[in-house]
């Protein structure tokens, strides 16, 4: 067995001989599917935008480690930002949407060209696919999934339709074929969605992959949904170890994925000045719960900070993750309770973001998120 294989069986740590076997079997697997990928990037290729024309140009701008290969048309189409509707689907389904030439102030969602620098030709008679049109098969929905914006509901309800062996080999195959952390994160939040504990191989082996070729926030969602939770969150909890100042800080929310008050915890053990909203954001997402709230209010800075930004943050959420969870403080308390705890705070802590919060808490006390 090669060195990277024995380290891959090693990560499993304590899951039974049966999941290693098939562990191995899949780093094997992805290994030749990198391996397929590379030698056709060195070889002569069908145009990636019309997939009819054969490939003359390989332009690497957006992405000089997995390129654009290109007839010399949809070349000039692609650097006149007039590429027809499923050229554009074409090109993001293999290299995402965000890459400069095909992100969205160039294109709109189903393709459609929104600043062309020369006319695009016939547009109508090459639209992009619509959902229903390939919600049958795992692999043209995944395509379809990675040329989305965001990853919708509707997206999400129709991966939960099909057969998790086929979700699996899907995103199995797209994972090991791609270094593309945007096209991986995708494909991790689709197994967050869609496969939960039947996706917890899959997950451990991308874990193999983190630092270099994966982020922590798509592994912590994975992790969240397909782990169990003590080594899914101690997975995240280990990498943020390792990370420093302002770059933790950006990444703390990860563990607000596993919705769990053991985040206020590792929050009361690792806190650093300074204290910005992230700190209240990953509180709002761990099931905070007012004895907490007390209990930091009256430790005082920095812990009081980060309770008065998740009380905020509960009572009106500014971040998509937070909308979509909908956070809520748990064991609240009377409302007079709350005003008079508020207030003594505000009078202990003069600085004017505290005045400002505390005022404006104070101010929507009704919100219904807190359920006096």
């Amino acid at each position: 067995m090669s060195a990277s294989a024995c380290a891959g069986v090693q990560r499993l740590g304590s899951t039974t001989a049966y999941a290693a076997r098939r562990l191995h079997s899949m780093e094997w697997r992805i290994h030749y599917i990198r391996l397929a990928a590379a030698s056709r990037h060195q070889m002569s290729q069908v145009c990636e935008a019309c997939e009819s024309a054969a490939a003359e140009t390989v332009e690497s701008c957006d992405d000089p480690m997995e390129p654009y290969h290109l007839c010399t048309v949809c070349h000039q189409r692609l650097n006149a930002r007039a590429l027809r509707p499923l050229e554009w689907y074409n090109l993001a389904k293999r290299h995402g949407w965000y890459q400069f030439l095909l992100h969205d102030d160039f294109y709109d969602e189903d393709g459609t060209a929104a600043q062309p620098e020369e006319p695009v030709e016939r547009p109508c008679d090459f639209p992009a696919p619509i959902l229903a049109a390939i919600a049958h098969d795992s692999r043209l929905l995944l395509d379809y999934s990675i040329t989305r914006w965001h990853f919708a509901p509707d997206v999400a309800g129709t991966w939960a339709a099909l057969s998790r062996p086929d979700i699996l080999r899907a995103l199995t195959e797209r994972f090991g074929s791609t270094e593309n952390i945007g096209i991986r994160s995708r494909v991790l939040e689709i197994c967050a969605s869609a496969l939960h504990e039947a996706g917890a191989e899959f997950v451990r082996y991308a874990w193999g992959d983190y630092p270099a070729a994966v982020p922590l926030p798509s592994l912590a969602q994975a992790s969240a949904a397909c782990l169990p939770f003590r080594e899914g969150f101690d997975r995240v909890a280990a990498a943020l170890a390792q990370q420093d100042g302002s770059h933790k800080r950006d990444l703390i929310f990860s563990l607000g994925y596993f919705h769990s008050p053991e985040a206020l915890d590792w929050i009361e053990q690792h806190i650093f000045e300074p204290i910005t909203e992230n700190w209240g954001y990953l509180a709002a997402a761990s099931r905070l719960d007012w004895p907490r709230v007390e209990q930091w209010f009256e430790r005082g800075r920095p812990l009081s900070l980060v309770a008065i930004d998740a009380l905020a943050a509960i009572m009106r959420p500014q971040t998509p993750f937070l909308r979509a969870y909908g956070p809520r403080l748990y064991q609240p308390p009377s409302r007079a309770q709350f005003i008079q705890v508020l207030s003594a705070y505000a009078g202990r802590d003069k600085v004017p973001r505290v005045q400002e919060r505390t005022a404006g808490l104070i101010s929507n006390a009704d919100n219904d998120a807190f359920q006096w």
